[in-house]
């Protein structure tokens, strides 16, 4: 795993470290010995279970918020930086120091794991059940009331929001930013659970610790808590309001400990675990009286009518309705109807192309208009496996180019045109008289279906009339071609990193664009441990373009991994999308975003079946921010297509035999209208209970102010 030993090293030194503290915190009269660890375990696993269970279910949820950041957006950072300004930049540039960065990224991370160890162990190895009961517990409730906000209150990182800012503990090392992107969404600021927890560990000892005996370990605590909050203010991860909002989950968090400690720990304590256990299994019928017991107690609770019963139905209705909307967020790309087996596909604007083969093998061109849905099949001359032995070709692959208005379908020898103006007309067939390095499609408004330009043995020829007129005048050899309207990009052998555009129309425009691939040396040298080669800029090449009036993203081969860098072709500024570690592939750029497929975290020498896998992304330029489409599955996303408002790719079938499918992911609206009965019934149902609660609420209260005036 990417980062693993930096993590290791700080988890080694966060628990060895506890341990040295142990003598300094111990409750006067306790001793610390080997054999307490072991009897720990056997007295308190369910306390430790339910503390560390929170890195579990973390990670989940980790991947949940990534999801909903790419389908809704729902960013609440400008509100934060509209209050606080940039107070945190202050305070970093004010104090930027090396040698203070790199102790308190240090401090970041290993000092809270620190934090959390201590306060899971001490109370558990020195037996103190009333302090175990309760803190443990309120650790676990800062997290449970921390989830609704960063599932739905995101609030990013301040060095990924404020231009000035640096996020100094996630770029100390390129492998310390490996970690951090691994493990890290970036938007789950507030509340600071940096705060939360230790601010919650030194509260609880301050309510519950009556005779003074974790007096000293209180202190520490203070203190560590107040370096913390400076800390994540210096390397530009947290704002102040983040603080705010971890205190004030860190006190709910105490209060409601202090209410159902009882009521859980009297179920789940270890000491009559073991007994409980023995008991139900001794007699079948203890179980069945239990159960019995159980319902008889909820169907009684039930028929009661009270503002409790009628407050839980209300409840269980906001979960559902809240449900069936977090699941549609998440679920946001959708098959494309009506294609079957696909084999090839490419969208542009909003029309897409699928290649799309039946139980014999024989071949269709599905025709999709996304807005409406409509779609038009047509029935190609082609076979699935490229078989055209009687033009003394085998196996050639069959290729979809697409334009705004046409496209093409390309299989060895024979090309056959499209117009989506004409989608019920029948394709014009073609076959060329050579078998072509590449071809390009761009819209023409001479053209009735198009201008096809082809790359022959380092020629550009302009195929559509019968002339085949060079089009590119240029010594060298081109080995790379694309297009984009009327416009045409390639590159040549000689300069292999120079990317040139030119605008085909009255007045030919040319732009000549040299791509830089470059990063850190440390990042270079971390690819090397990755892959076992070196990156080599030597011979790197451009190996894909895409392009629009405004950016250009270039595809790098540098041996080792490829990168992709997007260029603004107006200032000629030039960024890397995605992680310069890993493998991307396949960039499609338009109407403000890029698409690519990627390979995080791939470590080539030691893969993981997680990341074999490619992955789309994609990136909004206006925003200046990337987002996942794939969390942790294990199915391959190829060929990104940015339309007008979707993003469509090609998707395997998730298990062995299943069809693969084209995907349509929405950029736009996020949530649909419902037609889900769920829904339905859950909003219907609301008004009329939201409207008897009230009046039993009344009615109760009504009868506890007369039985106090009684008295």
């Amino acid at each position: 795993m990417v980062g693993t030993g930096v993590y290791v090293t700080w988890v080694t030194g966060s628990l060895l470290g506890g341990i040295l503290l142990m003598p300094l915190f111990r409750p006067q009269g306790k001793r610390v010995t080997l054999a307490g660890f072991v009897d720990m375990f056997r007295r308190y696993w369910a306390h430790i279970a339910l503390v560390f269970s929170i890195y579990v279910w973390k990670d989940l949820l980790d991947g949940l918020d990534r999801t909903l950041m790419a389908n809704t957006h729902l960013d609440m950072t400008p509100f934060i930086y509209a209050i606080e300004g940039d107070l945190v930049l202050f305070i970093q540039q004010a104090l930027l120091n090396d040698i203070l960065t790199f102790v308190l990224t240090h401090y970041y991370v290993a000092g809270y794991m620190l934090l959390v160890y201590t306060a899971s162990f001490y109370f558990t190895y020195f037996d103190d059940r009333w302090m175990a009961d309760r803190l443990l517990l309120a650790m676990f409730f800062v997290y449970a009331f921390a989830v609704p906000f960063y599932l739905f209150f995101n609030v990013r990182v301040t060095g990924d929001h404020i231009p000035a800012m640096e996020t100094l503990a996630y770029h100390l090392t390129p492998e310390i930013q490996t970690w951090f992107t691994r493990i890290d969404p970036f938007t789950n600021g507030m509340p600071s659970l940096h705060i939360g927890v230790p601010f919650a560990i030194w509260m609880g000892i301050h309510r519950w610790d009556h005779d003074n005996r974790w007096q000293n370990y209180r202190i520490f605590v203070g203190w560590f808590t107040i370096v913390t909050g400076f800390a994540i203010i210096y390397l530009g991860i947290h704002w102040f309001l983040d603080i705010i909002g971890g205190m004030i989950v860190a006190y709910v968090a105490i209060r409601a400990a202090d209410k159902c400690h009882n009521w859980l720990w009297y179920r789940f304590d270890e000491r009559t675990f073991n007994a409980r256990l023995a008991w139900l299994l001794a007699d079948l019928g203890h179980p069945k009286r239990v159960i019995s017991g159980w319902s008889t107690r909820a169907w009684n609770w039930i028929k009661q009518p009270s503002a409790t019963q009628t407050g839980v139905v209300v409840i269980l209705l906001m979960v559902a309705t809240g449900g069936v909307l977090l699941y549609d967020a998440a679920h946001q790309h959708i098959p494309a109807e009506g294609v079957s087996h696909p084999s090839q596909a490419a969208a542009a604007d909003g029309w897409l192309v699928a290649v799309d083969a039946d139980e014999n093998g024989n071949l269709s061109a599905v025709i999709m208009d996304i807005e409406s849905g409509e779609t038009f099949t047509k029935d190609l001359d082609l076979n699935e496996d490229g078989n055209q032995s009687d033009l003394g070709i085998m196996n050639t692959k069959t290729e979809v180019l697409i334009s705004k208005n046409h496209a093409v379908i390309w299989q060895g020898y024979k090309i056959i045109t499209l117009r989506f103006d004409q989608p019920n007309s029948n394709p014009n067939e073609d076959l060329t008289v050579a078998l072509y390095d590449d071809l390009v499609l761009l819209d023409s408004a001479e053209g009735a279906n198009g201008t096809i330009f082809a790359l022959d043995n380092g020629t550009v020829l302009d195929i559509s009339n019968s002339q085949f007129e060079s089009v590119v005048e240029t010594a060298a050899d081109v080995i790379l071609i694309d297009g984009e309207e009327t416009s045409l990009a390639w590159v040549t052998d000689s300069s292999p990193l120079t990317a040139n555009i030119i605008t085909l129309d009255s007045i030919q425009n040319t732009l000549s664009v040299e791509i830089k691939a470059t990063v850190d040396p440390a990042m270079d040298e971390q690819v090397l441990a990755l892959t076992g080669t070196m990156v080599d800029y030597t011979n790197a090449s451009i190996t894909g373009i895409s392009f629009d009036n405004d950016y250009l993203v270039a595809e790098v081969n540098l041996s080792a991994v490829n990168r992709l860098i997007m260029v603004n072709l107006e200032t000629g500024e030039q960024r890397i999308l995605g992680d310069p570690l890993f493998p991307v592939a396949n960039p499609s750029i338009g109407h403000g975003h890029v698409a690519w497929q990627h390979q995080q975290f791939l470590n080539s020498l030691n893969p993981e079946d997680e990341h074999l896998d490619w992955d789309v992304s994609y990136h909004v330029i206006s925003e200046n921010r990337s987002y996942p489409l794939h969390v942790k599955d294990q199915t391959n996303q190829t060929s990104p297509q940015v339309m007008e408002s979707h993003i469509a790719w090609l998707q395997e079938g998730e298990k062995d035999g299943d069809a693969p499918e084209v995907r349509i992911f929405s950029l736009e609206e996020t949530f649909e209208p419902y037609s889900s009965t769920t829904m339905q019934v859950a909003t219907i149902l609301l008004i009329p209970m939201l409207t008897i609660w009230m009046i039993q609420r009344q009615k109760e209260n009504e009868r506890k102010y007369s039985t106090s005036e009684e008295e």
